[in-house]
């Protein structure tokens, strides 16, 4: 525990020691989470009236910088929706003159674990690309387009390579004369996760490689 840990870094060191309200608010606050999960079924209806597990779902759309502090802001403000008898968000929250903002997620985070047992949390985030720019000129994409046309014509059995890059480079060329189908370039990529393995590459990115490592 790093209340512990600091405590003996300064006795075996003969160290300044210093807390705040914050460090050991934290701390009794952590002490409160574990009692509240160790005894959930008997504390519960001290919290909440229903019988099911509440699903919390957050819809994060931000691509470019998540903010999580924020994220778990909003899960305690619609958790708080829902606990109808006591106010644990003004109880455990730090809210003293020392308080940061760091201090103050993490007691957030107390909090949302105090509770995990009467809820699921989801917050739900979406990827994607904000911008894209095509370089060059129409023709340097129409000359792509004909080259392929030219492999096509040495008869090296790519069709089946060949048949899904024609589809994709037509998409660069609409897109570049300003005909965006903004449907394609969602699906440019995505990452799919099965059970215990790795993530599986999905989207039309992939069109460009013949081949696997595998072959």
């Amino acid at each position: 525990h790093g209340l512990v840990a600091a405590v003996l870094q300064a006795y075996n060191g003969h160290q300044h020691l210093c807390f705040s309200p914050d460090d050991i608010w934290l701390t009794i606050a952590q002490g409160v989470n574990s009692h509240i999960n160790l005894y959930s079924d008997k504390y519960k209806n001290k919290f909440v009236k229903f019988n099911e597990n509440q699903k919390i779902v957050l819809n994060d759309d931000n691509s470019l910088k998540r903010d999580w502090s924020k994220c778990i802001k909003d899960l305690v403000k619609e958790t708080s929706n829902y606990i109808e008898k006591i106010d644990l968000k003004s109880l455990l929250e730090c809210d003293f003159s020392t308080s940061t903002s760091t201090t103050i997620t993490a007691s957030r985070v107390i909090l949302l674990d105090s509770i995990k047992k009467y809820f699921s949390y989801n917050i739900e985030m979406f990827c994607g690309i904000p911008k894209i720019t095509l370089e060059g000129k129409l023709e340097d994409w129409l000359l792509i387009q004909e080259k392929l046309i030219q492999l096509r014509n040495l008869n090296l059995d790519l069709d089946f390579w060949l048949n899904d890059l024609d589809s994709i480079i037509r998409q660069f060329i609409e897109t570049f004369k300003g005909n965006v189908d903004e449907q394609f370039w969602k699906n440019i990529a995505r990452e799919e996760y099965g059970c215990g393995g790795p993530p599986e590459l999905n989207g039309w990115i992939t069109k460009f490689f013949p081949y696997d490592c595998e072959g």
